[in-house]
């Protein structure tokens, strides 16, 4: 069952689970002992999908005195009837299955031709038409970092890094295959009506009543209110591919802290990340990818001193691996980078002011994610308390500024 109900999924049982053993022990599986399962995120933390650690106790036909233990991240489609709507209408569940059986392992082979060993995300271990099962990144020493406070300069050069070889090997390899990116084409709004319609129309509303409240803000709301009225058009656009951008890639399409796992050294450095989530895949523009990750996620240090360096180093590192790779279309050049990001700059305006409060949100009971869905009296109250973050407002007057001086509001 959903995260939304706290179920627990039942039908996640020693019948299924032998199944999974059976293919992770390349049918070398004698039995399970035992098993329990959990959630695997708090409320409020994951909206697309229910993940449950299952923690299995087993034995081999090659050991079969050897009691075997492995934590399994279970993550299967929402049964809630407004979740799984959005889930049919954009297939998020087959753009993630997708990258695990098929892109995931294209990109690292081609990755391993040019001797380099970055991996992207976990490894799957099993997946089927309703679940997607992952080994548990937290027994290799990762974890995720505070959403609330953000990431720091160094946090964010590793992930631009990464973002950058996952871009590169993407592009080679939808030149070689297109086919391999079939699920990632259709846009992640549908133009029907949706649960997602609402939620932006709903917390646009949220924002400018805020900036209503806000002295610093209140000079934005003609232009929020304008923005606001043409909200649905404009996240469709987003999600578009036309010969105007410079070049497209598959962008991850939900980069923020939750869906990164960091490693640390033994004096607390960060030394890899890797991304988890692959559910909003998109291939278009990398500016998609680059609004989300900047406005969700960046300290404000980071957005006000080093945004040309981190466009620098991921240029650097995406060109490289491209002629590396012997990738034979035009090159992007840095200016490229920039402007793709401009040109999407309406997917970080939404994060910015529809999404961030959600993100950063200091009221985890009210983190039910009808509360953004229904325009209800209650609802709409929930909302206003999560948008009064003065976290949020401190943001909002350092990004409308650039939002206005880019011409993107």
């Amino acid at each position: 069952m959903s995260d939304v109900t706290g179920e627990e999924p039942t039908w996640l049982d020693h019948t299924y689970l032998t199944k999974i053993l059976q293919k992770y022990t390349e049918n070398q599986l004698k039995g399970i002992i035992s098993f329990t399962k959990a959630p695997a995120t708090k409320k409020g933390e994951n909206y697309a999908s229910s993940m449950h650690l299952v923690t299995v106790k087993y034995n081999t036909t090659a050991e079969p005195g050897v009691l075997k233990e492995i934590n399994l991240i279970v993550k299967s489609r929402l049964e809630e009837e407004l979740f799984s709507q959005i889930e049919e209408d954009l297939n998020i569940f087959l753009r993630e299955a997708q990258v695990y059986n098929r892109i995931m392992g294209a990109a690292e082979e081609l990755l391993r031709s040019v001797n380099d060993e970055t991996r992207f995300g976990p490894k799957a271990i099993f997946v089927d038409e309703r679940i997607i099962v992952q080994e548990d990144l937290k027994i290799q020493g990762f974890s995720i970092q505070n959403v609330k406070t953000g990431l720091n300069f160094e946090s964010c050069r590793l992930i631009v890094e990464k973002l950058a070889k996952f871009h590169a090997v993407t592009m080679v390899l939808y030149q070689k295959n297109p086919d391999l990116f079939r699920y990632h084409l259709p846009s992640n709004v549908s133009e029907h009506s949706s649960p997602l319609h609402d939620v932006y129309t709903n917390t646009i509303k949220n924002s400018i009543e805020y900036c209503q409240s806000n002295p610093q803000l209140v000079q934005y709301v003609p232009k929020l209110r304008e923005f606001g009225e043409k909200i649905i058009p404009k996240v469709i656009n987003v999600f578009s591919r036309s010969q105007m951008d410079r070049y497209h890639v598959l962008n991850h399409g939900d980069v923020w802290v939750n869906n990164m796992m960091f490693r640390k050294d033994v004096s607390g450095k960060v030394i890899e990340v890797l991304f988890v989530d692959y559910q909003e895949g998109f291939y278009g523009s990398p500016g998609i990818d680059w609004n989300f990750f900047i406005f969700s996620s960046w300290q404000m240090e980071v957005f006000q001193n080093h945004f040309e360096d981190l466009l620098t180093k991921y240029h650097s590192v995406l060109s490289e691996l491209l002629y590396k790779l012997n990738y034979d279309q035009r090159i992007p050049t840095v200016d490229d980078v920039r402007k793709e990001i401009i040109n999407k700059g309406f997917h970080g305006l939404i994060t910015a002011t529809c999404l961030l409060p959600i993100l950063i949100n200091e009221h985890a009971d009210l983190a039910d994610p009808l509360n953004f869905i229904l325009k209800t009296d209650e609802a709409n109250a929930n909302r206003q308390k999560i948008f009064s973050n003065p976290k949020y407002g401190e943001r909002l007057e350092i990004f409308l500024e650039y939002f206005v001086r880019n011409e993107i509001l």
